[in-house]
């Protein structure tokens, strides 16, 4: 083997026929610990996530039913919010729990671009993906009232706007 590939977090000297077996069976072991310490240590690492995370679905209706907003945009934001957890199939908690959801559904961060190939893959079995799809084009509303490009600023700003009132 010789070198690093893309994708693997360890190298290891070349395997000579004799010992390949016994070879890949230590790189392979490297390579598992490797990414259980990665993980580890991108776990332990604060993030804006705390923030999100505080900011629950059911204190975001009380907002909006009380009006507590500062400005009509910040309340359609949350109105879209709102109607894209409703009609997601399953039940979510918080703000947190529902942009991780939506960040493995389209595999990284969630833009604008992203969230319209989700709604490409989702047309092609719309029986399926109803719920969903109508999930999508609710939180691609949000973009048009915000100038962000993800949608977890857009949370973020939102809980920290919330907070500060």
């Amino acid at each position: 083997m010789g070198y690093k590939r893309k994708g693997q977090l360890t190298s290891d000297a070349e395997w000579h026929k004799h010992l390949r077996k016994i070879g890949k069976r230590f790189f392979w072991k490297g390579e598992r610990i490797a990414e259980r310490k990665m993980v580890d240590e991108n776990l332990s690492e604060p993030n804006e996530m705390t923030e999100i995370a505080s900011l629950t679905f059911n204190k975001l209706r009380d907002l909006i039913e009380e009006n507590q907003f500062e400005n009509e945009t910040d309340r359609k934001i949350a109105e879209k919010i709102l109607e894209a957890e409703r009609d997601w199939r399953i039940s979510l908690e918080s703000l947190n729990d529902f942009i991780i959801l939506l960040e493995k559904e389209v595999g990284g961060t969630v833009t604008k671009i992203s969230l319209n190939k989700l709604l490409k893959k989702y047309n092609r079995n719309i029986a399926e993906y109803a719920w969903e799809m109508e999930s999508v084009t609710y939180l691609l509303a949000i973009f048009e009232l915000t100038e962000e490009t993800e949608l977890r600023n857009v949370f973020a700003g939102l809980t920290k706007k919330i907070k500060t009132e």
